[in-house]
């Protein structure tokens, strides 16, 4: 590949680890053109500036939250290519909390050395694209619960105490009354539920395969719906986890869709690969009009 990998890096300033991963992410070799955010979005803004100027490959260096960003920028800029052109490919190097997509796509987060060289070894993926309103997506999303429990997360959480952090906003988020929520498909019944967990790959929130059926080549979304929030539902889920798919139940909806609507009363937070969205329901989730490459 012709000329420096650019990777965009959030430095987290306020992070004892932050001089050390950018001097660690400076060592690489091949020697990357490392852009340092500021602020939120300027990692999208910094992406789709380099995807405009032609760069083939653009990587995010740090969590999920960096990872979406960064692919807002690219896909808007892929977006505005006419049809035929060669996109801009999205490469992702873990370092954060939580780095799901890079799991899914079989990148060693512990490694970062040995991820760089398969990032930056010319070898690509075509995956699923996603559109959750008019926000990019590429690996799992979600309504009521889960996005509720990111909200609740804050950064100073995450960096005390980790992936724990979720555990301890679940605790919260429980003794609420969740939001009634309604999913929408064409040609059927409203479903309805407190929970809808997406997943266009196998692995959900981390290391678990949450649907282990899922194939984020097979332009569908594996969509889960909890019709209650209570321990039976969560137990049907461990069970089709360790057995490898759902089955049907009373409480739980399993379905694999390509588009539908989730509603809600009141109006629920939205989460797109493990961030917060600025968008609430109703939300509509579709293909986008393109596949995304990625490094692998």
């Amino acid at each position: 590949m012709n000329g420096r990998i650019p990777v965009i890096l959030n430095p987290a300033a306020r992070s004892t680890q932050a001089a050390a991963r950018e001097q660690a992410i400076r060592s690489l070799r091949p020697e990357p053109e490392l852009f340092l955010t500021s602020a939120p979005g300027e990692a999208a803004e910094i992406a789709e500036r380099l995807a405009r100027a032609g760069r083939p490959l653009i990587v995010a260096a740090g969590g999920d939250g960096t990872m979406n960003e960064v692919l807002q920028g690219v896909c808007r800029a892929n977006s505005a290519l006419p049809a035929g052109a060669k996109h801009t490919a999205l490469g992702v190097l873990p370092l954060g909390t939580m780095n799901v997509f890079a799991l899914e796509l079989g990148l060693p987060s512990a490694d970062i050395a040995a991820c760089w060289r398969m990032i930056s070894g010319g070898r690509f993926k075509e995956v699923d694209l996603w559109l959750a309103g008019e926000h990019y997506f590429v690996q799992l999303a979600g309504v009521g619960f889960d996005a509720e429990i990111i909200q609740e997360t804050p950064w100073e959480r995450k960096k005390k105490f980790g992936p724990l952090s979720y555990v301890m906003s679940a605790m919260q988020v429980l003794t609420r009354k969740p939001p009634v929520l309604s999913v929408h498909v064409e040609g059927r019944p409203p479903l309805h539920g407190s929970v809808v967990l997406i997943g266009a790959g196998r692995h959900y929130g981390g290391p678990v395969p949450v649907f282990p059926k899922a194939d984020n080549q097979d332009g569908l979304l594996d969509v889960l719906i909890f019709r209650g929030l209570g321990g039976w539902e969560f137990a049907q889920m461990l069970r089709a986890i360790l057995t490898g798919g759902y089955e049907p139940a009373e409480d739980i909806d399993y379905l694999q869709l390509r588009e539908f609507t989730v509603t809600s009363e009141p109006a629920a937070p939205v989460e797109l690969d493990g961030e917060l969205s600025s968008g609430m329901t109703p939300v509509t989730f579709r293909p986008a009009a393109f596949k995304l490459q990625v490094a692998v």
